[in-house]
């Protein structure tokens, strides 16, 4: 069943700002792809970031550069000599970060950088609406008769 959730936070900016309201669908039998923006919980903290590493790919982060398999995320060069810290993403997990990096708590920064497949709830398929003021009387009354109110 698809859901509707409202982004808090800067984390995922440009992409999806606070406020945003996303249309997702469970993950289910569907894989998660590589690009895919989750829904997911560290803890009991719901979060919502994007897939970067999948289980087997080896990850590495030089200078504050993503790089996955040896090929950069975001297409900038190495930096010659600066320091890489890297990383094996296990099996049935995923390395995760948010398009932001400035503000995002993702993989790069945790003492446990993999999020497990089971803790992926879903996957953001398109934005809805946004930016709207955190206390926009509209969506309260379009979410809360549908019982589809929640915040990641």
């Amino acid at each position: 069943m698809y859901r509707l959730v409202r982004v808090a936070g800067e984390s995922m900016a440009p992409t999806y700002r606070s406020s945003d309201l996303l249309l997702t669908r469970p993950v289910g039998r569907a894989a998660v792809r590589r690009g895919d923006v989750v829904v997911f919980r560290r803890g009991e903290l719901p979060m919502i970031k994007r897939v970067v590493g999948l289980p087997g790919d080896f990850v590495e982060l030089e200078a504050g550069r993503l790089f996955v398999n040896g090929e950069s995320v975001d297409g900038r060069p190495r930096v010659p000599g600066a320091y890489t810290q890297t990383w094996r993403v296990p099996s049935a997990s995923y390395f995760i970060a948010g398009d932001n990096p400035a503000v995002s708590d993702d993989s790069r920064v945790w003492d446990k950088p993999f999020v497990p497949r089971e803790n992926v709830a879903a996957v953001v398929t398109r934005r809805l609406l946004g930016p709207l003021r955190p206390d926009s009387s509209f969506v309260d009354e379009l979410l809360q008769p549908v019982g589809l109110r929640d915040r990641y």
